[in-house]
């Protein structure tokens, strides 16, 4: 399973490599972060095993929508703020479809904590999209890609947790730095952060889906190999606003 994961991964970040490579059109990363938001929204609720998937997946798919479309068309102080907004609005709305299932309902609080949870992850996917309204998006992406690839090569193996958490971060970083040496993108202590955090990232994803055994069926594959992806565009996004 962990080895689907990551070739489900490869082929989400080959679009979004090909999508920054269309600089002429400045939705083409939106576009990839749509569908990678909505993938998530379907398969995080199933692979939560929430007793209300459906409700908990629209709720998802209109906080990823909103979100991407307000970084796209409603600018705030970042590109991103509005993303806030959408996460507070969309935590109203699970707090109230899941007190609307009565007090005998079960599997309320399983299913407040699985849509907050999810809320916070995919309106992170409009930081794919601001990446792509800006200078220098297919140096950032395939630099982020790169990192993800070599954390994710540690995490598929069998390596004690323990273990992975320290090696996938220093693989990360170091092809992060590596990578700098290309002619464009980022600077190398920007590349370097990137990659560090990307290990951070899949070494401790890795961990929770390995301790709740959440990856056996299709929708923790796709649940987990969206998930990264998309925190994975918020995080070089934040990195090269601090950095800059």
């Amino acid at each position: 399973m962990r080895i689907k994961v990551l070739i489900s991964g490869l082929l989400a970040a080959a679009l979004l490599a090909g999508a920054a490579s269309l600089s002429s059109l400045n939705f083409a990363m939106a576009a990839v972060a749509v569908v990678l938001q909505l993938v998530f929204a379907y398969t995080w609720p199933r692979m939560t095993r929430s007793e209300t998937p459906w409700t908990i997946s629209i709720i998802l798919a209109i906080a990823a929508l909103a979100s991407t479309a307000a970084t796209l068309f409603m600018p705030g102080a970042t590109q991103t703020s509005h993303s806030v907004e959408v996460i507070a609005a969309g935590v109203l709305m699970i707090f109230i479809t899941q007190v609307m299932r009565g007090s005998t309902a079960d599997g309320r609080l399983a299913g407040v904590v699985s849509g907050i949870t999810g809320l916070a992850i995919v309106a992170q996917g409009s930081g794919w999209a601001a990446m792509g309204l800006g200078e220098g998006a297919l140096g950032v992406t395939v630099f982020t890609l790169i990192a993800l690839v070599g954390a994710g090569a540690i995490a598929i193996t069998r390596l004690p947790d323990r273990i992975t958490f320290v090696l996938a971060p220093l693989i990360g970083g170091a092809l992060g730095a590596a990578a700098s040496a290309l002619t464009f993108g980022p600077t190398w202590y920007q590349a370097l952060t990137i990659g560090v955090l990307a290990g951070l990232l899949v070494g401790s994803l890795r961990a929770l889906a390995l301790s709740t055994r959440s990856i056996r069926t299709l929708s923790g594959v796709l649940a987990l190999a969206s998930g990264i992806l998309i925190l994975a565009g918020a995080m070089s996004w934040y990195v090269m606003a601090l950095l800059s």
